[in-house]
């Protein structure tokens, strides 16, 4: 099977909401703690992931694992994904199906 080429939506939610691009807190309720479950990435706490998730025009072409996107998108309540790469629907409702705010 090829691989995708592109990059998915865990990996530009990692990259974007990383805490090396959030290197000073920017006041309270700035950022969202998420914590850890003992099936969680260990990636999951150290995100900075607000409710409001703008990811517009990041060449994202697949979403990635569901149970991850569930695990680190729980409290997200809003999705932007607009001018992104994503061809198949499959993978354009496979994040939106897992976030039940």
């Amino acid at each position: 099977m090829d691989q995708p080429t592109g990059r998915s939506f865990m990996q530009v939610l990692c990259e974007k909401y990383s805490p090396e691009n959030f290197p000073y807190r920017r006041g309270p309720g700035m950022g969202v703690h998420v914590p850890a479950t003992p099936q969680g990435s260990p990636m999951k706490d150290r995100l900075n992931l607000p409710s409001v998730l703008v990811l517009n025009s990041c060449g994202i072409t697949c979403a990635g694992e569901e149970t991850e996107i569930a695990a680190f998108c729980a409290h997200v309540s809003e999705l932007d994904l607009s001018d992104n790469k994503l061809e198949d629907w499959q993978e354009v409702c496979s994040p939106g199906k897992t976030l039940t705010n």
